[in-house]
């Protein structure tokens, strides 16, 4: 038992960490989203953070590339934040349950109900933000270009299956969990 309540500790440490550094690195990279550095060391460049390739039906369009608009800054930034949320979200959640190890209340009722959260945070995450978040992005990104040229891409793909798959696997976790919780509190009271 100290074993999950001493990881359970460092996890809650890592998910406060990516609770503030995941919104800080969205705001910076949209803050140097002009700044053209493609050449420059992966360093300087924060291994790729500044220089995103979004894919568009012309092809592959670097943000650095694209003339920005106020509008469009704005419809860019809120994509990503967007595509942020249900991550941030589930740290919260994950956070609870972590709290919960910690206190040892492994099988518990409410571990199981956030064990379902996340799985409908994941099932809305595959089915709704991913492709309303790509649309905004290259909504965004074709803002500026010629009349004609500009783009509302919708698509389900891979990471969508993903999400799909994990947010099924979660379910049934969480249907173990509430059985285990109900097994857990009939040995409770059992002398």
């Amino acid at each position: 038992m100290r074993k999950i309540q001493k990881a359970s500790a460092y996890l809650l440490v890592i998910f406060n960490v990516l609770l503030v550094s995941t919104p800080l690195l969205i705001v910076m990279k949209w803050v140097f989203v002009e700044a053209k550095i493609m050449n420059a060391p992966a360093i300087v460049n924060f291994f790729g953070l500044l220089e995103n390739m979004i894919q568009t039906p012309e092809g592959l369009i670097n943000l650095s590339t694209v003339p920005w608009t106020s509008f469009s800054k704005i419809l860019g930034f809120s994509s990503d934040i967007l595509s942020i949320l249900p991550f941030v979200l589930s740290l919260f959640i994950l956070k609870s349950i972590f709290k919960n190890y910690q206190n040892s209340e492994i099988f518990s009722a409410v571990n199981a109900i956030h064990y379902k959260k996340l799985a409908w945070l994941f099932l809305t995450d595959a089915l709704i933000i991913k492709p309303l978040s790509a649309t905004l992005m290259v909504l965004a990104v074709t803002l500026t270009n010629p009349p004609g040229h500009r783009y509302i891409n919708i698509h389900f793909g891979t990471p969508n299956l993903e999400a799909l798959f994990f947010s099924a696997l979660l379910i049934v976790i969480s249907w173990v969990m509430l059985e285990a919780s109900k097994i857990h509190d009939e040995q409770k009271f059992i002398i």
